[in-house]
């Protein structure tokens, strides 16, 4: 049985009007990305019935292909516009210091699964005790905390942490760059929450969210993502099957911003002795300096508007 094919194609998005531009596969040149009319060759008009999309390569006239996309068969299009992710931060103020000789534990837990072990919840948690000159002062005290934290081995604390004046800051990291947990297969902006004992003598802590979380969509480390566990890459088959070996550079450049168009249709396969059926075809472009806009100026001419979703 057929599976289903998605090309990730990733560039600079390349407007394609006949009569101005009117490119083709042969001449899309070396990192863009166009669409056309896939039966002609050449720009999209109204009548157009099935759609390409080429990326062009270092040696002209070689593009990486994607379609036929029929227009008909069209059930999605999809636009995700780029949005920069904001890490959360939380605050833990003390406005009381535990009394001498109690023990404080306090700990970050984490949201994500961390862990190769498939929905165990991960924390990082500390213990301390209250002493002459740990309880001086807040400031001496959040001083204490935030050191027992920072005592971490690196990878395993998922968030930075840093006091002034009674008030430790708690940060969440960008996993993919700034952990080296081995069990991080993907890239994620933390969700966390922070906790402290709160009984009589453990001191007075106060606990507040400063900046909310807000994951994004776009950014180079996430597109990388996509692009590697997306089925037909390049039209080639899933690297990670034990019998493919095949290496191929990502397209992502480091550090560029991406919008996100998603195409997702159905097209008439004929079997050996199956009859003809519908399987399902589509083609993931990543347009850099986040922007697709030609090609969906383009997409217009046949009728074909996405629906924008942005990121929550």
């Amino acid at each position: 049985m057929r599976n289903h094919v998605s090309k990730v194609l990733i560039g600079t998005a390349d407007a394609n009007v006949a009569t101005v531009d009117d490119l083709g596969p042969a001449t899309v040149p070396v990192g863009n990305i166009i669409a056309y009319d896939f039966d002609t060759n050449g720009s999209i008009v109204a009548t157009t019935k099935n759609i390409g999309f080429a990326k062009g390569t270092a040696v002209l006239g070689e593009p990486i292909i994607a379609g036929p996309i029929p227009k008909a068969g069209i059930t999605d299009a999809i636009l995700n516009p780029y949005k920069a992710a904001v890490n959360k931060v939380m605050t833990l103020t003390c406005t009381a210091v535990p009394t001498v000789g109690k023990t404080i534990i306090a700990k970050v837990v984490y949201h994500d699964n961390l862990s190769i072990v498939p929905n165990q919840i991960k924390q990082t948690a500390v213990s301390i005790t209250a002493d002459a000159a740990n309880t001086a002062s807040v400031t001496a005290w959040a001083t204490a905390l935030t050191a027992e934290f920072n005592k971490q081995v690196n990878g395993n604390l998922f968030v930075t942490v840093a006091s002034a004046v009674g008030v430790i800051t708690f940060t969440g990291i960008t996993l993919i760059t700034a952990s080296n947990y081995n069990g991080i297969d993907r890239p994620e902006v933390l969700n966390f929450e922070v906790g402290i004992t709160d009984y009589e003598g453990h001191g007075t802590h106060a606990v507040a969210t400063t900046v909310a979380l807000a994951p994004g969509q776009g950014d180079a480390a996430k597109v990388a993502w996509v692009e590697d566990l997306a089925q037909g890459r390049q039209g080639f088959s899933d690297r990670r099957l034990w019998n493919d070996t095949k290496k191929y550079q990502s397209q992502v450049v480091a550090g560029e911003t991406y919008d996100n168009l998603v195409i997702t249709a159905n097209i008439a396969v004929e079997g050996d002795m199956q009859g003809v059926r519908q399987n399902p075809i589509g083609v993931i472009l990543f347009g850099d300096s986040d922007t697709l806009a030609p090609i969906i100026t383009d997409l217009a001419t046949c009728g074909i508007v996405p629906v924008t979703v942005a990121a929550g």
